[in-house]
């Protein structure tokens, strides 16, 4: 029997838009500059927390699909991090 909202453009699609989107509106108010300083906040410590505080929702859906045991929105969500994951990556080094 196939699972409800087992679908991996769901998965993927969740997760590469919502951390963009916490960043979009949060932004302005959590430090105070325009999204033009975003350069200069780059490799800030600061920003490099506040990337990963980004994701948190993204890894919520990871671990709904993992124990309700939604394969696919599992595979698309990993998928869907990666770019996240590699700008983390290029930002600490």
């Amino acid at each position: 029997m196939q699972k409800k909202f087992d679908n991996f453009l769901l998965g993927f699609s969740v997760c590469i838009i919502l951390p963009f989107v916490i960043f979009a509106f949060t932004w302005e108010a959590v430090s105070q500059s325009t999204f033009s300083e975003i350069t200069i906040w780059l490799h800030q410590p600061v920003f490099l927390n506040y990337v990963i505080m980004c994701q948190l929702p993204s890894s919520l859906v990871l671990f709904w699909g993992y124990k309700t045991e939604r394969w696919r929105v599992c595979k698309g969500g990993i998928l869907g991090i990666v770019p996240y994951l590699m700008l983390l990556i290029y930002l600490f080094v």
